[in-house]
C-alpha cells in the first residue's frame, strides 16, 4: 500500500491501465485457446452430410468415396476452425493493444498542440472509418458467428431461398455449399443480419411433403394409392408410412397433400425429388390430370384438419 500511495496518479493510472490490459490479454488468449479445442475435439466427430444426395452408388463412386468424402470433409472442418481461431488470436492482441494504447495515451493528449491533435483524430478516424471499416465488420460478425452458432459447419440451411451445407465458416465470410454444387459466399456481416432457416438445429428428422391438385372427377382412392406408392422410396424412413391427406375442394381442382419422413435433410432433397418424379409419371399413366405445386417441408406435426367446404349453387 505504501508503495501505492507513493506513487504520482499519472503512474497509478498507467499501471492500471497496463494491468487491466494484459489481464484482458491472457484471460481471451486462453478462451479462444479453450474453445479452439473443443471446436476441433467436435471436429471429431463430425459425420459428412451433402446438401443432396447422389441419385445411385455408382455415382457416388464416380465423385468420390463415402470414406474419403468423410475424410476430406473432416480435414477441410479441422483446417477451418484453425485458421478461423488464428485469425481471431492476431485480431485479438492488436486490438487490445491499440486500445490501450489510446488509454495510455489519453493524459498526454492535452500537451499536444490543437493542430497536430486534430490530424491525429482525423487520420485515425479516416483509416477506420473507410478501409478497414467491412473488414472490421466482418471480423467482429465472425466471431458472433463463433461463440452463439447460430449456423455450424455442416448443418443444412436455407438462405435467401437457396438450399444448401454449411462448408466453411471463417473470421470474414461464410461459404454455403448449395444443391446444384456450386458455392454461395456470404459476408459475415451481411448474414447475421439475414434469415436462416437451420434444418440441423433440434430433430434431424424432415417431414417431406408434396402438395399437388388433380381433377375434380379423379378417382380419389386411385389417386391415393398412387401418392403413397410413390412416396414409398428408399429415401424415407421404414418407421412410418406415407400418408395422404384431401386438402380442399375447389371448383375446377381437389388439392391433396402425400408426405412421409426421412432421416435428414439430404433426405428428404431426395424423397421430393423422385417422389414428384413417380407421382407425375403415376398419373400420366392412368390418365389423371393434375398440377403438381412446390414441395416443402413441415417440422415434427402433422398438418391441422380444414374446416369443410360448402358446395357453391350460385
Amino acid at each position: 500500500m505504501e508503495i501505492i500511495e507513493s506513487l504520482e496518479p499519472i503512474y497509478f493510472y498507467l499501471f492500471i491501465v497496463v494491468f487491466v490490459s494484459t489481464f484482458l490479454l491472457m484471460r481471451g488468449l486462453f478462451i479462444i485457446q479453450l474453445e479452439k479445442r473443443r471446436r476441433l475435439k467436435s471436429a471429431e466427430n463430425l459425420e459428412y452430410q451433402d446438401a443432396v444426395l447422389p441419385p445411385d452408388e455408382s455415382t457416388h463412386s464416380s465423385i468420390m468415396s463415402e470414406h474419403a468424402a468423410h475424410h476430406h470433409y473432416q480435414e477441410s472442418a479441422v483446417q477451418s476452425i484453425e485458421t478461423r481461431f488464428e485469425f481471431m488470436r492476431r485480431f485479438y492482441v492488436p486490438l487490445v493493444l491499440f486500445v490501450s494504447g489510446i488509454f495510455i495515451a489519453l493524459p498526454f493528449l492535452p500537451a499536444l498542440p490543437a493542430t497536430y491533435l486534430s490530424l491525429l483524430t482525423g487520420l485515425i478516424a479516416g483509416v477506420f472509418g473507410l478501409a478497414a471499416r467491412p473488414v472490421i465488420e466482418n471480423a467482429i460478425a465472425g466471431m458472433v458467428l463463433t461463440f452463439s452458432q447460430p449456423i455450424r459447419l455442416n448443418d443444412t440451411v436455407i438462405i435467401d431461398g437457396q438450399y444448401g451445407t454449411v462448408e466453411q465458416i471463417n473470421m470474414l465470410h461464410t461459404t454455403i455449399k448449395i444443391w446444384n454444387w456450386r458455392r454461395l459466399v456470404i459476408p459475415n456481416h451481411n448474414l447475421l443480419q439475414r434469415e436462416i432457416e437451420n434444418l440441423s438445429l433440434g430433430e434431424t428428422t424432415e417431414w417431406a411433403f408434396i402438395k399437388f391438385n388433380v381433377e375434380p372427377w379423379a378417382d380419389l382412392e386411385l389417386v391415393k394409392k398412387l401418392a403413397i406408392e410413390a412416396m414409398d422410396s428408399e429415401f424415407r424412413l421404414p418407421a412410418e408410412e406415407p400418408s395422404f391427406w384431401v386438402i380442399e375442394m375447389e371448383k375446377d381442382s381437389i388439392l391433396c397433400w402425400v408426405a412421409a419422413w426421412a432421416a435428414n435433410p439430404p433426405s428428404a432433397w431426395d424423397l421430393k425429388s423422385t417422389g414428384r418424379e413417380r407421382l407425375s409419371q403415376k398419373l400420366r399413366e392412368h390418365g389423371i390430370h393434375f398440377h403438381i405445386q412446390n414441395t416443402q417441408f413441415q417440422r415434427g406435426s402433422k398438418p391441422k384438419a380444414t374446416a369443410p367446404i360448402r358446395p357453391d349453387y350460385n
